[in-house]
């Protein structure tokens, strides 16, 4: 039930409404794969006989459903393309077996089915012991979607706490585990020769990911509806070679002399104007300040500070923390209201960020000068 109404709230969502109607798809099909597996432990097959096997190809939609929202919600385009079906491939060849060799059944042979006493097809067969292997390419392939946005962000935000895709990777190791007890329970029957009975932990384990996924659009509604400034452009999720963005940068037709002379009013301006203090700082903003373009900007900071903008940005930050610090009147502070009035907008990543650049936590900084 929690699965159908996140369902019916994600569909109603006008952002990112491609993506999350993908992401419907994957909390519907996961709910009814609940509700069968009921249908089945509770013996409620044996009266309503129809329903045997409707679920049997649906392990092959949740890999590309939560890859392609993945691609969806990380991409500045938010439309559906053709080739997208392509990973459905698999899905659409077990649902047209599925649909001459069970679902057009008498119940008879359904019930013989289930014990095990009907032959199966061997395209059937095969993709069975396939699936879990399928599933866990897409769990990769959804990974590396979510690392390399995470990184692409890091050039335009100083701050990126509301959009990054951690919960995503997070939901994905989870479903990773999933596959993995699969392919263990296949192992196992195939090296001992015994049937090990996972149905019951797997699909528990489904249903705490549809709640998993509720709990996180209740608490990070921002990610569900990507509240990013529409000013903003959001960057695009390809991941690039170093070599790659040094010849992109060689394109730019910026001088060195020019180059030279931006770099020399940026530091002048983070040293007096202390632009950082803004905790909605990005790219684009400390641009214009500048007069310079986001990519020119980019390109400064990435080949004459060797620094990406996020961690440029925050490196100020840090410094500007320990600076009020020092002072006397600090005492009176905590040190999440410093963090704050320095640009921090997260303690989380105040802390992370602080021991990266110091090797220390924050209260043990803290405790060192006193």
């Amino acid at each position: 039930m929690q699965g159908l109404l996140l369902s019916i709230l994600l569909f109603t969502k006008k952002i990112n409404h491609t993506a999350n109607v993908v992401l419907t798809i994957a909390m519907l099909a996961l709910s009814i794969d609940v509700f069968h597996s009921a249908y089945i432990i509770f013996g409620y097959y044996k009266e309503m006989p129809g329903f045997i096997g409707i679920t049997y190809a649906f392990p092959f939609l949740y890999g590309p459903i939560f890859y392609l929202y993945a691609k969806l919600i990380s991409s500045s385009s938010n439309d559906f393309k053709l080739k997208y079906y392509l990973h459905f491939i698999p899905f659409f060849i077990v649902v047209i077996y599925g649909i001459a060799f069970v679902y057009l059944k008498s119940s008879e042979f359904k019930f013989a089915l289930l014990r095990g006493e009907v032959e199966t097809p061997l395209v059937l067969e095969l993709m069975n012991y396939l699936k879990p292997f399928y599933g866990i390419i897409y769990v990769f392939l959804t990974i590396r979607v979510v690392r390399v946005y995470n990184n692409r962000i890091r050039n335009s935000y100083s701050n990126i706490e509301r959009i990054n895709l951690n919960w995503l990777k997070h939901l994905t190791i989870g479903l990773s585990v999933i596959w993995g007890v699969v392919v263990i329970s296949y192992v196992v029957h195939a090296v001992a020769d015994k049937n090990i009975e996972m149905d019951g932990f797997i699909y528990m384990s489904a249903s705490v990911l549809i709640y998993s996924i509720g709990y996180l659009s209740l608490r990070q509604p921002q990610i569900f509806d990507q509240v990013i400034n529409k000013s903003e452009e959001r960057p695009e999720p390809e991941r690039k070679t170093k070599t790659a963005e040094i010849t992109s940068y060689q394109k730019s037709g910026l001088a060195d002399t020019e180059a030279k002379s931006h770099l020399d009013n940026l530091l002048r301006m983070m040293d007096t104007d202390k632009p950082y203090l803004n905790c909605d700082l990005t790219l684009r903003n400390l641009a214009e300040k500048l007069s310079v373009s986001p990519h020119n900007l980019s390109e400064i900071l990435n080949t004459r500070i060797n620094q990406n903008f996020y961690d440029f940005i925050n490196r100020y930050r840090v410094e500007e923390v320990k600076r009020r610090l020092a002072e006397n009147e600090s005492q009176k502070y905590s040190l999440i209201a410093i963090a704050f009035d320095s640009g921090f907008n997260s303690k989380s990543a105040f802390n992370t960020i602080f021991k990266k650049h110091t090797g220390t936590t924050p209260s043990q900084y803290r405790k060192q000068l006193t």
